[in-house]
């Protein structure tokens, strides 16, 4: 018998479908996602069972067979007949956009005005996390997910969940995967298929316990090269410290395993010793203390020019060399410290300024409200350029532009790329043949 799936057919139950954002009240129509895919599922009936696993024989030949193992493995869902094998299509790739609606709207809103009421209508949305729907035969949760870019589900990422609607996978925007999924207390395979992660510059980590984590590549620089993903990570802390000085683990159980299994070999500490400045548990890294406490335009005070200089030197040591990838850098809410390294690297890479104030406002959907402006009248103005929070902090992010761009007019230079390359080797002192090793690890 050939069932036929139609993503969304039984919303009520939210279990049909494949899609790549969570539906929410308000969707953008410059926007268009993937929402509705269809997945053909042979089941027919077989005299003999030969396999407890996906058996698939080579990745030039990707159809599989899987044959349920015995009427007591068989899934709960009814179709209870125990001589019985699914025929997954890994021929047919379907593509998945890993965006929220709410994010997806965003980075697809080509105006400032679309970009400000994207922001400001869904402020308080919180979308840190991959959000991947796939359907699947009923069984017993939880269901363990196994993705992976090979055929033989080698080097898989493996994900347990209770629901169809996955947001803690750690997929990589432009790749392809194989996907298959078995219930608790049974090898059946209850489904699977072969999906390509939509291209997109954001590719957000859930990581239990810490917010706002997601890669820093993904952009397309002004020459067309890419940012490579997988290299440097962005986020909130991996601990914190209490009123009293004590140390809370935020990476614990979960969320220290997704943290764990991205490789990251090099976490830059961007807080003072006063916010927490320590490793924390349970990772394998090289821990480097950066110890910076300056922000925006804050990098062109004179005030500051020393710690400024040594901990950019710092860095770029570590930068500059393959061996220490991945990185993760972090301040506390990974937000202003962070999202200014994010400017000056990312912009030294050659992302245009508009791309750089995207990355910076994603942060608004981590759980911290950050605009390039107060957005006053409802838009971002030419001359709107920071404003205070409700705690008094200033957030100064298009006095940090134009602080650059001052600077490197007054030296010869024509471009944000190249006022920021000059401002790195003549301000900073980061030698040439650093920078040099940067880009050529971080583009392609």
């Amino acid at each position: 018998m050939k069932i036929r799936i139609f993503s969304l057919l039984l919303s009520l139950f939210c279990v049909i479908g494949i899609c790549g954002c969570a539906s929410q009240d308000k969707i953008s129509n410059e926007s268009e996602i993937v929402e509705t895919e269809t997945i053909v599922v042979d089941q027919t009936s077989s005299e003999t069972t030969t396999s407890k696993e996906d058996n698939i024989s080579s990745k030039d030949d990707t159809s599989s067979t899987v044959s349920t193992p015995s009427e007591s493995q068989s899934n709960v869902s009814g179709n209870t007949s125990s001589q019985t094998e699914i025929k997954i299509d890994y021929n047919k790739i379907v593509e998945i956009d890993i965006c929220d609606d709410v994010v997806r709207g965003y980075l697809d809103a080509t105006t400032i005005n679309n970009q400000y009421f994207w922001l400001s209508t869904y402020q308080s949305t919180k979308a840190d996390f991959q959000n991947i729907k796939l359907d699947w035969e009923m069984g017993r949760a939880p269901y363990t997910i196994y993705m992976s870019e090979n055929a033989d589900f080698s080097n898989a990422i493996i994900t347990v969940t209770n629901s169809f609607e996955i947001k803690n996978t750690i997929c990589v925007p432009g790749k392809t995967y194989y996907w298959k999924v078995v219930g608790s207390n049974s090898d059946k395979i209850l489904g699977g298929g072969k999906i390509k992660i939509k291209d997109a510059p954001v590719r957000w980590i859930y990581i239990e316990g810490i917010s706002n984590v997601r890669d820093m590549g993904g952009w397309t620089t002004t020459s067309g090269k890419k940012v490579k993903y997988e290299m440097i990570y962005r986020g909130a802390q991996l601990n914190a410290k209490k009123d009293d000085g004590t140390i809370v683990q935020n990476l614990k159980s979960a969320g220290l395993e997704t943290f764990n299994s991205l490789g990251i070999k090099t976490e830059f500490d961007l807080r003072t010793s006063s916010d927490a400045g320590v490793a924390a548990e349970g990772v394998n890294l090289n821990y480097v203390a950066v110890a910076d406490h300056t922000a925006y335009h804050n990098i062109f005070s004179k005030s500051t020019k020393n710690t400024v200089v040594s901990n950019y030197k710092t860095m770029f040591n570590y930068l500059s060399d393959a061996s220490n990838y991945p990185i993760y850098t972090h301040c506390q809410g990974g937000a202003d410290r962070t999202g200014t390294y994010a400017f000056l690297l990312n912009g030294l890479l050659g992302v245009s300024y508009e791309d750089l104030t995207r990355d910076f406002e994603l942060t608004s959907f981590g759980g911290n409200k950050r605009w390039r402006g107060e957005g006053k009248g409802g838009t971002f103005g030419p001359n709107d350029t920071s404003y205070k929070t409700e705690t008094g902090q200033t957030i100064a992010w298009g006095d940090l532009y134009n602080g650059m761009m001052e600077y490197g007019k007054e030296n010869g230079c024509t471009t944000l790329q190249q006022s920021i390359e000059h401002w790195f080797i003549n301000y900073v002192g980061v030698p040439q043949s650093q920078i040099d090793s940067f880009k050529s690890i971080m583009l392609e």
